[in-house]
């Protein structure tokens, strides 16, 4: 479970640069694609955040 966050952000990285191309694409801003792309970073620590202190909130 302590390999958990690395994953999780390993598995962003992809993922932010394929939203960055769909919504530059469909958008035509460069801009606002970026903004989805940093968001989904900003997503990705919340989720992290989350699960980790839920699991050592249980072991106390």
């Amino acid at each position: 479970m302590k390999h958990l966050p690395g994953i999780l952000f390993l598995l962003a990285m992809p993922c932010s640069v394929f939203l960055f191309i769909k919504v530059s694409d469909k958008t035509g801003s460069d801009i606002l694609a970026l903004v989805s792309a940093v968001a989904l970073y900003v997503l990705v620590g919340l989720l992290v955040a989350l699960v980790m202190n839920r699991k050592s909130s249980d072991k106390e």
